[in-house]
């Protein structure tokens, strides 16, 4: 079989693709993952519709105890507290705080679009009058205009409607 051939290329493929997938570790009792959010909820059940047991930060490490049976929820001890998370806000290895030049750490969880987007330096603003963006300002304060509309309470009933995020079964 000649070394190129397309067959020999799809099976080095599908041999990578399940090698890294096998790679991929899951979540088991007895692990530790990490929180993914700052202020992330620990529930009495795993359901965001239960009572809030305790809350964790960022980078927390979080002992698993369980996971319920579609493996989705974590019942976790973290300093904060015993109880429920959903395993999307949780990483296998403990994320980094990005640290910025002459601003020092910056959580993205802490930060707003107009934090992040203002002040920009003068070759911030040099570069947009250069490619004619000068009205990112005014881009940035449509598109906070346009998210204040969405209320948390729109936010969370699309979740659940649609089974996204935590609501997933």
């Amino acid at each position: 079989m000649n070394s190129n051939s397309p067959l020999r290329l799809l099976a080095l493929v599908a041999l990578a693709g399940a090698l890294t997938t096998a790679a991929v570790a899951e979540p088991k009792a007895g692990g530790t993952v990490y929180s993914k959010r700052a202020g992330l909820q620990l529930y009495t059940a795993p359901n965001s519709q239960s009572a809030v047991a305790g809350t964790v930060g960022f980078a927390e490490a979080l002992k698993i105890a369980e996971l319920n049976p579609t493996g989705k929820w974590l019942n976790v001890t973290a300093p904060g507290g015993t109880g429920w998370v959903f395993a999307g806000f949780t990483a296998e290895k403990r994320p980094e705080t990005e640290k910025t030049a002459g601003v020092g750490t910056v959580d993205a969880s802490d930060s707003t679009t107009a934090a992040a987007a203002r002040p920009l330096s003068p070759e911030a603003e040099q570069y947009a009058a250069r490619h004619g963006k000068v009205d990112a300002g005014k881009d940035v304060d449509w598109v906070e205009a346009e998210a204040r509309k969405v209320s948390p309470t729109i936010v969370t009933a699309y979740m659940k409607e649609n089974k996204k995020g935590e609501f997933q079964e």
